[in-house]
């Protein structure tokens, strides 16, 4: 399925073929989108910045956004979605910023390359004339889009050097701008800049993880295989309907079931110890299970006060993990008691009189 990217907000997979506007619509970015026209490509208030992806640009959108279509603007509304689409809503991608003046950004490189390399104040790690005068010969394309991560980050370094150094009100220019254009520009620029993946460590699942997976196999069955070699399997009579044993007991599986509905209390009403011990109990445990994945990384976040979820290692996850082999333990404990210390009438015995 294609996605819609809202640069800075979120990614939406949607069907092939929908509607651009109707996706920002259904998930509320249509703050600053009031396309009065309905979507009829009567009225432009639908616009949005198409930066990758997008089908043919309508004779419609070519009316009424002239030249803003070599901008990648385009009527929200006349897009279909059929391959992933990556796009800038006003409101939500620092829409004033969008519209930077070549001139101005110009200006600014200019500024920079007298005030913060040839001045003898100490020069910002990384600044260096000839890269102020590279990205001064190319202001309209990384206006347009056209620049790669680095050049964003450059550009988002000296505007910070800028602002640092009070130098802002100094720079001559012809266009207007105060501290907040520089503050939208370098808002922008960051969007431009992708999030450092973080590095994870990788198990490959051949051989590595097949190796284990199957060494412990053939240990379990080459265990299992000696042990009923040596012991005879338990079998007590063939079952008749005229004779029923004393204790009668579940298969072993059941028994942890069967020992927790013995030692469950009897509350009266619906919360009696069947109640409690075949249905909510277990039910409890398997809701636990059930929810681990999505209540671990809180868990374990306010435990050890990580900025991040926990890893997949168990040294990082101790809280989850000890619950869950609590729970295991104290049904394998059931079972055990179930099969060999009950005896008549359910009564607790020792196995060894």
């Amino acid at each position: 399925m294609p996605k819609v990217i809202i640069l800075g907000q979120e990614e939406i997979e949607v069907e092939e073929g929908a509607n651009l506007l109707r996706v920002i619509q259904q998930h509320g970015y249509d703050r600053n989108l009031p396309a009065t026209c309905d979507g009829r490509c009567t009225c432009s208030t639908c616009g949005v910045r198409v930066l990758t992806g997008g089908d043919e640009v309508k004779p419609c959108e070519k009316d009424l956004l002239k030249d803003q279509i070599e901008k990648k603007w385009r009527l929200s509304c006349q897009v279909l979605v059929e391959q992933d689409v990556e796009v800038e809503v006003p409101g939500y991608e620092v829409a004033e910023a969008m519209e930077i003046e070549p001139g101005l950004l110009a200006d600014i490189l200019d500024f920079a390359a007298e005030h913060l390399v040839y001045i003898g104040n100490p020069r910002p790690t990384g600044l260096s004339l000839k890269r102020l005068k590279d990205l001064r010969h190319r202001v309209e394309v990384i206006v347009e889009g056209g620049g790669d991560p680095a050049d964003y980050k450059f550009l988002r370094d000296v505007l910070e050097e800028l602002l640092e150094r009070d130098l802002i009100k100094e720079i001559p220019s012809q266009h207007p701008f105060t501290e907040r254009t520089i503050e939208l520009m370098i808002q922008v620029f960051e969007k431009r800049i992708p999030e450092p993946i973080e590095e994870r460590e990788e198990i490959l699942t051949y051989p590595y993880y097949l190796y284990v997976v199957f060494t412990i196999f053939f240990l379990l069955l080459g265990g299992l295989s000696l042990y009923a070699l040596l012991v005879d399997a338990p079998l007590e009579q063939a079952a008749t309907p005229t004779f029923t044993p004393n204790p009668e007991k579940a298969p072993w599986y059941f028994l942890g079931i069967q020992e927790l509905l013995a030692d469950s209390p009897n509350l009266g009403g619906v919360f009696n110890s069947i109640a409690i011990g075949g249905v909510i109990l277990p039910g409890l445990v398997v809701f636990f299970w059930l929810a681990i994945p999505y209540i671990e990384p809180y868990v374990e976040f306010r435990r050890s006060g990580r900025t991040r979820a926990p890893g997949r290692r168990l040294s990082e996850r101790p809280v989850t993990v000890a619950a869950f082999t609590l729970s295991i333990f104290l049904f394998v404990v059931l079972v055990i008691i179930g099969t060999y210390f009950r005896g008549p009438n359910w009564e607790f015995v020792l196995p060894w009189r």
